[in-house]
């Protein structure tokens, strides 16, 4: 079991009524991990939800046996491994540890039983997914737009450049 304040510690849940973290508490693991730990593989099954409580995990991915590129840097707040949610899904990335962090963890096998018994924590838990994934991409879409303005040749490359910055 995990506790509620602890819970409200995670962006994703910031909204969400105290009635529905009681039953994420009781269904969640908290954990803590080591640097330099695995907690997603790259290509392997993803059957796990993560919400960092303290800690950094970098997502990246392996370009050569030499060289990783780092995709991300997830901070305390944030969760990841939302495929868990689609049954057989497979890691596109691999989640490390760089330090050591307290994790919550829920299954994403019971996080399904849960939706399907509880659409309100599946409203409100979905409804905090989307707004994660709101605010990575205007980040990204902002990362680029600075990156052609210090480019300016590159803009005449791009066909739909307002694109980028579409909300959705």
């Amino acid at each position: 079991m995990v506790k509620i304040e602890d819970l409200k510690r995670i962006n994703l849940l910031k909204d969400v009524p105290g009635h529905l973290l009681e039953i994420i508490a009781n269904e969640a693991q908290l954990s803590i991990y080591g640097i330099n730990t695995e907690l997603i593989t790259m290509d392997e099954k993803v059957d796990t939800f993560y919400m960092l409580v303290m800690g950094q995990v970098a997502v990246k991915k392996e370009l050569t046996p030499q060289i990783d590129v780092i995709l991300d840097y997830i901070q305390s707040g944030s969760s990841f491994g939302t495929s868990a949610l689609i049954k057989g899904s497979k890691a596109s990335y691999t989640a490390v540890c760089q330090e050591p962090c307290e994790v919550i963890t829920l299954s994403g096998e019971n996080m399904i039983q849960l939706f399907e018994q509880n659409h309100e924590l599946a409203y409100h838990m979905m409804l905090g997914v989307s707004r994660q994934y709101k605010r990575k991409m205007d980040v990204r879409a902002r990362m680029i737009m600075k990156t052609l303005d210090e480019n300016p040749g590159l803009k005449d490359e791009i066909n739909d450049i307002e694109d980028l910055t579409l909300v959705i």
